[in-house]
């Protein structure tokens, strides 16, 4: 199955480590440039049998394309078992998707992927609509404390999870952020690289289906996350 050419996507190859700075670049022009980047075009894999390149597509290839709207989740053939994935969060217990039951959303993000914010605000959306379905953000390669910055004036729309080493993104084959999966008890049933449509009704249809419930999904009015700030000052940026 090819990688739908969602709308902007930030390559792993060029994320900062913990240790460097806002992608690892400057202010300014080259601040600029990571943006620029992360509306290029998706040309990188997901590992085994959740996406391919698409045709005539180069691994390296970073030419920009026309905006494109979000995209839908694609389903995933023969929904393998997914990675194992236990992550301590930015705040309150750690998450063992091997602990989780029905559908749980993993979203790969990272605060300085410009398409991973305009993202975020409707995945929160998705959550608070559907409180049957777990949401949880994994942050790839950065210090808890800029995390925990990010998020102080809006609540995240699940636990974030912090994958400091990458070795998550790596074991979900993850290559561009942001990169969504739809696991059902245990198996990757839906995934897309870039942005996803949150708000589409087929969005919502897709997984209710895999809830076993043939509509849209009870909506509820309000969905908070707290954020309690716990990290102490050796953990802040210079």
């Amino acid at each position: 199955m090819s990688a739908p050419a969602g709308r902007g996507s930030q390559r792993v190859s060029s994320f900062p480590s913990k240790d460097q700075g806002m992608g690892g670049c400057a202010p300014g022009v080259a601040r600029a440039a990571v943006n620029a980047a992360c509306r290029a075009l998706l040309a990188a894999v997901l590992a085994g049998p959740v996406a391919a390149l698409p045709a005539g597509a180069s691994p390296d290839a970073s030419a920009t394309v026309p905006h494109q709207a979000p995209q839908p989740l694609r389903p995933v053939d023969g929904r393998p078992l997914a990675p194992a994935l236990r992550l301590e969060a930015l705040d309150g217990p750690a998450f063992d998707l091997a602990e989780a039951h029905g559908v749980t959303v993993v979203h790969f993000f990272a605060t300085w992927c410009a398409p991973c914010r305009t993202e975020l605000p409707a995945l929160a959306r998705f959550a608070a609509r559907t409180p049957q379905v777990k949401v949880v953000l994994v942050d790839v390669a950065e210090v808890p404390a800029r995390v925990r910055r990010f998020f102080a004036d809006q609540a995240p729309p699940g636990p974030v999870l912090m994958d400091l080493d990458r070795a998550t993104a790596r074991a979900f084959g993850v290559s561009l952020l942001p990169a969504s999966f739809v696991i059902a008890e245990g198996r990757i049933a839906l995934a897309a690289e870039g942005e996803v449509a949150w708000d589409s009704p087929e969005t919502d249809t897709a997984i209710a289906a895999l809830n076993g419930s043939g509509g849209r999904p009870q909506v509820r009015s309000t969905h908070t996350v707290s954020n309690k700030a716990s990290n102490t000052e050796s953990q802040e940026e210079p």
